[in-house]
């Protein structure tokens, strides 16, 4: 298996699956086979409608599977359906992979889960598959595979938490121009929980949401040194708080129509590594 696909078989799945859905499955899947082979109807009788949205279920054939149900959020998320196609219609560059999953679950008759990079979608980044092996009926022994799919990074949730966690402090701010064009300053309109440590604003409903009211830009030789080489790109200083006994190196950006701050507390005698 390649960089772009890592994969699960049998008994490894449970200790590397997270999702209460994928758990959930999973377990009905092992009870099951603890009797008999697991069958279609197990899984697909009437199935909840958020279930159905985020499946995909195969007709293994020979040496191609068939699409029977491709999930409508699934379609949703890729922009096209592969209902009635096959595995082998599928444009990605890991078919391969998919393929070789496929056909040692289905094959050997075990679970299989794996995670991959998204082909069609920005919006999702990477994702889950859980592939259950199901006899079609009891007496008929031919193998539909039911593929429940999951997101497990979207850009939406990386960017919130890389903001709302991140141990520094990042402010967002729309500026506020003079006569001449020229950034004054700027409100604050978003903040982490970091951040709100060197502003001491909590609530936005009552605080003082003006950039240079902050302790940190409120020196007219600090923000003009800022202003003067925001021009030119990325503005960088650092800044000493005797008050705080916090040193801050302190960067700021025009990112569109924002200014990004972004405050780190430097590290005393941290070392330089040089790279050829």
């Amino acid at each position: 298996m390649d960089y772009q696909v890592k994969s699960w078989f049998g008994a490894t799945v449970p200790s590397v699956v997270s999702h209460s859905a994928v758990q959930a499955l999973m377990t009905k899947w092992v009870q099951i086979k603890a009797e008999r082979d697991p069958v279609l109807a197990d899984f697909w009788h009437e199935p909840d409608e958020i279930f159905a949205e985020n499946a995909i279920l195969f007709l293994k054939g020979e040496a191609d599977y068939v699409y029977l149900h491709h999930g409508r959020h699934l379609r949703q998320r890729i922009g096209f359906s592969m209902q009635g196609m096959t595995l082998s219609d599928l444009r990605t560059r890991i078919r391969a992979n998919l393929l070789e999953i496929y056909d040692r679950s289905c094959n050997e008759f075990i679970p299989a889960y794996f995670q991959s990079f998204a082909d069609f979608m920005q919006e999702v980044v990477l994702w889950g598959r859980l592939c259950l092996p199901l006899r079609l009926a009891r007496q008929d022994s031919r193998v539909a595979l039911l593929v429940y799919c999951h997101p497990i990074a979207d850009k939406s949730t990386i960017f919130k938490a890389l903001f709302e966690f991140s141990s520094s402090s990042i402010l967002i701010a729309a500026p506020i121009k003079d006569d001449t064009g020229t950034i004054a300053d700027a409100w604050i309109v978003a903040q982490n929980r970091e951040a709100s440590r060197i502003t001491g604003i909590v609530e936005h409903a009552t605080g003082n949401l003006l950039l240079r009211s902050t302790a940190l830009f409120a020196r007219d030789d600090v923000w003009h040194f800022l202003m003067e080489r925001l021009a030119r790109g990325a503005a960088l200083a650092t800044i000493r708080s005797a008050r705080q006994d916090l040193t801050l190196t302190v960067t700021l950006e025009l990112i569109e129509e924002y200014l990004v701050v972004r405050a780190t507390q430097a590290i005393e005698g941290a070392p330089v590594f040089l790279l050829d």
